[in-house]
């Protein structure tokens, strides 16, 4: 067991990203145990077995939920399911931080849309077989929009859309830096993955996560209770 531990974090490096953010936001959590961010290190505890099951999966058969593996494509139900807590959680979350009710109005129509395609993709794609990455990538852009939202939102109240102290702000930022491209790389790498093999994008999708933590990482450190909203 102790070999294949190190194998994980010699290949999946970018590991130590989720771990650090966990631990941070852990720490920084009497900042924000009160607001609509509070369940974000469960998220990011989530998130981090997620991705140790699912390598696990992947390169040992023995983790399997079935016992037969390649029936079932390395169990990438595990990230459908991961998608669907993920994505609602962060469409609530901006929606309750919004004040204009029009905008509102909006990402509760948008994220429903986005969730209705996940079930959409299961007529033409099997999610025990593959990861839904058309409606992986429509949540992405989903929420891409709503952090717009967020920042215009900011705007229209006269408030600076750069706010160094607000913890929302570095989670905005991060999720932008990820979701704005991560999208196309998962439909690139699933409809041509010897592009994906050839421009390396799997190291690319690596230090976008990277980014994302490291973003994440400075909001917790730098955040203010103050200054959350």
């Amino acid at each position: 067991m102790l070999q294949e531990l190190v194998d994980f974090l010699q290949r999946d490096y970018f590991i130590f990203a989720y771990i650090f953010s966990l631990i941070l936001s852990i720490i920084a959590y009497p900042k924000y145990f009160d607001t609509y961010l509070k369940y974000l290190p469960a998220i990011l505890a989530y998130t981090l077995l997620n991705e140790i099951l699912g390598y696990f999966i992947r390169y040992y058969p023995d983790f399997s939920f079935f016992p037969n593996v390649q029936d079932t494509g390395f169990n990438d139900i595990i990230y459908n399911i991961y998608d669907l807590i993920f994505f609602p959680f962060f469409f609530y979350v901006y929606w309750n931080l919004i004040k204009d009710k029009k905008y509102k109005s909006w990402i509760r129509t948008v994220s429903i849309l986005a969730m209705l395609t996940y079930l959409i993709s299961c007529f033409f794609q099997n999610p025990t077989h593959t990861t839904l990455f058309y409606a992986n990538a429509v949540a992405s852009w989903t929420l891409l929009f709503i952090i717009f939202l967020y920042f215009y939102d900011k705007r229209k109240s006269h408030l600076p859309v750069v706010q160094p102290y607000n913890l929302v702000f570095w989670v905005s930022l991060g999720l932008i830096i990820f979701h704005i491209f991560a999208p196309i790389l998962f439909v690139v790498g699933y409809l041509r993955y010897q592009l994906w093999l050839d421009y390396g994008f799997r190291s690319i999708l690596h230090i976008l996560i990277i980014l994302m933590h490291l973003s994440f990482c400075i909001g917790f450190f730098v955040s203010r209770k103050r200054a959350f909203g």
